[in-house]
C-alpha cells in the first residue's frame, strides 16, 4: 500500500500562508509543521493494519493522508461544496 510522504520543508507559498494564519487557524499551521512527526512510519503501519485486505472496491488512499483530511474537516476546513 502506498504511504503518504509529504515534504518536510515549507514551500514559498506555504511560508506566506503560515504568516497569515490567525489564532483561530493555528491548528492548521501546527499540523503542517508537524505532520511528518505525527504520521511517522510506525503510525502509518498501524493505520495500514486497519484496512481490509480483500481487494474489493477502489484502490485505497494512503491512510495517513485520509487521517489528515479527517482532522482538517473536523477542525473546520471548508467543504468542497463551499468552495
Amino acid at each position: 500500500m502506498e504511504r503518504w510522504s509529504p515534504p518536510v520543508e515549507l514551500s514559498r507559498q506555504e511560508q506566506a500562508l503560515m504568516k497569515r494564519l490567525t489564532r483561530v487557524r493555528a491548528l492548521f499551521g501546527f499540523l503542517r509543521l508537524h505532520r511528518h512527526e505525527l504520521f511517522d512510519a510506525t503510525f502509518q503501519e498501524q493505520l495500514e493494519g486497519m484496512y481490509r485486505t480483500t481487494g474489493a472496491g477502489e484502490p485505497p488512499h494512503p491512510p495517513a493522508l485520509m487521517c489528515m483530511v479527517t482532522l482538517l474537516k473536523r477542525c473546520g476546513w471548508p467543504s468542497i461544496a463551499a468552495l
